[in-house]
């Protein structure tokens, strides 16, 4: 990898020459507006695409690839990198990346968004719904998007159109690990080490002076990665659902379910109408899984269990689970569905070829690369075996077991580096009470080594608290707004929980 210094050497020698008016007007570039910049690289082209150039990256502006929401003002365009930074000889992949203009002009640095996963599409999860995306902080801040390699709009695609169409007899994890080494794609260089350093290069590629992070779920911990091995640049970070490196992956995602399930409990036991409704609400549970499983018929225990640790994700559904447990409890299956949200936070593997939104073979790539070694599902049976229900054990192993067989042959891992990362950056980390995707208790040791960070816990929330919580874009606002000071949590006040229903 090239030093960053002398890229932006590079870069500041390629506008002089594009540019009339001296180095004093290229510097003042690095103050305006992210549209500004590209488009002050496009006067005087022949053509209608611009080239910011670097030793190791360009980006060019293209048309979007995707059909323009109303009322927005977009830019988009595609950074070219290297595969494999490792290799002299690497060929390259473009990146898909578009620029929505702050809608009161952009006063502040913009904020990049680094999607979750691994696998989501950045692009995606914004045109899904634009609205949605109309928080406070972005009013006057650029929000550049970016689909991560392999992802989404980005070439080539870690896609796996197999799972919609194999059979039962088929491993469609095994199909599309051949397809995608069969055209050539190197699946070592889709991880997160990868991922930090293309998003360094879009900074510089863009002529970017400094921008904010805004990761969740996975994006956390490719921003961390960002703040470990390329500060450059970054302003500020917000961590939403944070992810980091030196989590105990493996285990942890077994006791983030008990822990959650522990804390549904206690709630529902202190909270009156609960309790009268819903007594007993452990055993209750336990019983039912352990029944359902012995029976073997229409719906298993460990389907309950499934259903719950999806549910605990989405906030909205939390307060529904003593109710659903309840009603399973009495063989009515059917309120299964009310906690099976369609746009649920579980990775869907089943989608048609136009569906960007998830990426199984980027999901598998990072997975294998940074969280799953040889031997993890024995040395997670030994430390979960005794420890946790056991009418829970078949179902939570179940899904190291998976894994574990999967990472046999898509990228095993090998010298990643999950130590904790420490910076001085400031750092805003949100987390929900239930989240089981991340829970709090990797919020609490991402911040360990972060002196400059300030952990909010939001009650009876679970994952991706922006998106659900309006008190956190509220938070989130006077973070940015003021990074090196606490940022005012008050209105977690107003959060009525327990509120079961």
């Amino acid at each position: 990898m090239k030093k960053f210094g002398l890229l932006l050497l590079v870069l500041l020698g390629l506008l002089l020459f594009a540019c009339d008016d001296g180095a004093d007007e290229i510097v003042d570039d690095f103050d305006r507006p992210v549209r500004d910049q590209i488009d002050t690289a496009d006067e005087g082209d022949s053509g209608n695409t611009a080239v910011v150039s670097s030793t190791t990256a360009d980006f060019q502006t293209t048309d979007c690839p995707f059909d323009m929401p109303r009322g927005y003002d977009i830019e988009c365009g595609y950074l070219t990198v290297p595969e494999d930074r490792s290799d002299a000889s690497s060929p390259t992949i473009e990146l898909a990346v578009a620029i929505v203009a702050a809608p009161d002009g952009a006063s502040e640095p913009p904020v990049v968004y680094l999607a979750g996963g691994p696998g989501s599409s950045g692009l995606d999860d914004f045109l899904a719904d634009p609205e949605s995306w109309e928080f406070s902080f972005l009013q006057n801040r650029d929000l550049i998007l970016l689909d991560q390699r392999g992802t989404g709009y980005s070439e080539p695609t870690l896609d796996c159109p197999e799972f919609a169409e194999a059979d039962e007899r088929d491993n469609p994890d095994s199909l599309c690990f051949d397809r995608l080494t069969d055209e050539g794609i190197n699946l070592m260089a889709y991880n997160t080490q990868e991922n930090a350093a293309d998003v360094a290069v879009l900074r510089q590629a863009l002529g970017i002076d400094e921008w904010d992070l805004l990761g969740i779920s996975y994006g956390t911990r490719l921003a961390l990665e960002v703040m470990r091995r390329h500060p450059e640049g970054v302003r500020a970070v917000i961590l939403d659902s944070p992810f980091p490196p030196n989590a105990d992956t493996p285990v942890d995602e077994v006791y983030s379910f008990t822990d959650a399930l522990a804390q549904l409990f206690a709630d529902c036991e202190q909270d009156d109408y609960c309790r009268e409704e819903y007594p007993d609400l452990e055993n209750v549970f336990l019983d039912t899984v352990q029944r359902l499983n012995d029976e073997g018929g229409e719906v298993f225990g460990d389907d309950l269990v499934f259903a719950l640790s999806s549910a605990f994700s989405d906030t909205s559904l939390i307060p529904l689970l003593p109710y659903v447990i309840y009603e399973v409890s009495n063989d009515n299956f059917d309120a299964l569905d009310e906690i099976s949200a369609e746009d649920g936070f579980a990775r869907t593997k089943y989608q048609d070829d136009e569906d960007r939104s998830d990426s199984e073979g980027m999901y598998n790539s990072v997975i294998c690369h940074d969280e799953y070694a040889l031997g993890d599902y024995e040395r997670v049976e030994t430390a979960v075996v005794g420890n946790i229900p056991p009418e829970l054990e078949g179902a939570l192993l179940q899904g190291t077991a998976d894994l574990t067989n999967l990472c046999e042959y898509w990228n095993p891992m090998n010298a990643v580096d999950n130590t904790a990362v420490s910076s001085n950056i400031p750092t805003l980390i949100l987390v929900g009470q239930y989240d089981t995707a991340t829970p709090p208790r990797w919020a609490t040791l991402t911040a360990a080594t972060l002196p400059n960070s300030t952990v909010v816990e939001v009650p009876g929330a679970g994952h991706s608290l922006l998106s659900s919580v309006a008190c956190t874009v509220d938070i989130a606002d006077d973070f940015l707004a003021n990074p090196d000071q606490s940022p005012n949590t008050s209105c977690l006040d107003d959060i009525e929980w327990p509120a079961f229903e």
